[in-house]
């Protein structure tokens, strides 16, 4: 607790003010990013569906994009096929002669015969011009269809891209906002621990500043000299108070000027001491109302004890 005296009880008291003041700020901040961060899930949750469904139905569009060009590959293949047939056909009727229908009727062994002859020619020229104009228009349906389907995926995938753009930011901005949370939660908790504290050095200091003034050591009071610190020298506020019991301490030694009760948790037994007023102790007793930051010193005398009293000083621990 080095420096403990040279501070004021009332600036600790105005510093962990300070700092209130500060969480109450700190809360009002978190209050507002977390309601900020509410309206952010629920856009992202927004966004992300869309996305899924943009996404969803640019893969429906892409896989009837894909039919439909199965379907005009072969459309088109069978356009060639019949644009094959009929150059075939004209070829061997060409190389055959019968170019026209008076030829084949001149041919003819009978009328029946040759009109026969004609019809087969008309009904197969028919026939081959419905065919090609039937596939040459579903080659166009089918590929005016492609053409709609490829300008709708495009869009598609315009949408999708513009909303995980959206997601992305969203998603960042949530995860800036929880960074402040936590960053803002932290901030809020040391203050607390540091407010404590100043607190809790406010009333000791406060209670230093209002005992009595330290009286001389009492004659009689042994110089029991520190040896070296294992461990180091450390000073300690702490509330001592005087008592006169006789007997023997709980480490078994007879009482005796010097012999100072502890609590071992926080003063090991076994540590000399350094008490203002009092002189140097030994840690060697211990009791049930012992407890934190309270040392009890042993006077041989009721009167002794009694006008020490119960006051709160700055001791220097000698640990072994």
């Amino acid at each position: 607790m080095g420096g403990v005296s040279a501070e004021n009880a009332s600036d600790l008291q105005r510093r962990a003010q300070e700092l209130r003041q500060q969480n109450q700020a700190l809360e009002g901040s978190s209050a507002s990013v977390v309601a900020s961060l509410a309206s952010i899930e629920a856009r992202l949750g927004q966004a992300r569906a869309e996305l899924a469904s943009f996404r969803a139905r640019a893969a429906q569009v892409r896989e009837r994009r894909r039919a439909v060009y199965h379907e005009l590959t072969i459309a088109r293949s069978a356009q060639r096929a019949t644009n094959r047939a009929l150059a075939g056909r004209l070829q061997m009727l060409y190389e055959q002669g019968d170019t026209d229908a008076l030829a084949v009727i001149l041919g003819a062994g009978s009328l029946d015969a040759a009109l026969n002859s004609i019809e087969t020619m008309d009904l197969a020229a028919e026939q081959d011009h419905a065919l090609l104009a039937k596939i040459k228009a579903s080659s166009r349906r089918l590929a005016g269809l492609n053409a709609r389907l490829a300008g709708r995926q495009r869009e598609l995938d315009q949408l999708a891209a513009a909303r995980a753009a959206a997601t992305a930011s969203l998603d960042a901005a949530r995860a800036s906002r929880l960074a402040t949370i936590a960053s803002t939660r932290a901030r809020t908790r040391a203050n607390a621990t540091a407010i404590a504290g100043l607190e809790d050095r406010a009333r000791t200091l406060a209670a230093v500043q209002a005992a009595p003034p330290v009286a001389a050591p009492v004659p009689g009071a042994p110089r029991v000299l520190p040896g070296p610190a294992a461990e180091g020298v450390y000073s300690l506020t702490v509330v001592a108070t005087g008592y006169a019991l006789q007997g023997t301490t709980s480490s078994g030694m007879p009482v005796g000027w010097g012999a100072v009760a502890v609590d071992p948790s926080v003063i090991p037994f076994g540590s000399r001491l350094s008490v203002p007023g009092y002189g140097l102790g030994v840690a060697a007793d211990t009791g049930g109302a012992i407890q934190g930051a309270r040392i009890d010193l042993w006077f041989p005398t009721v009167a002794q004890a009694r006008a020490w009293g119960s006051r709160a000083v700055t001791i220097t621990v000698y640990s072994n």
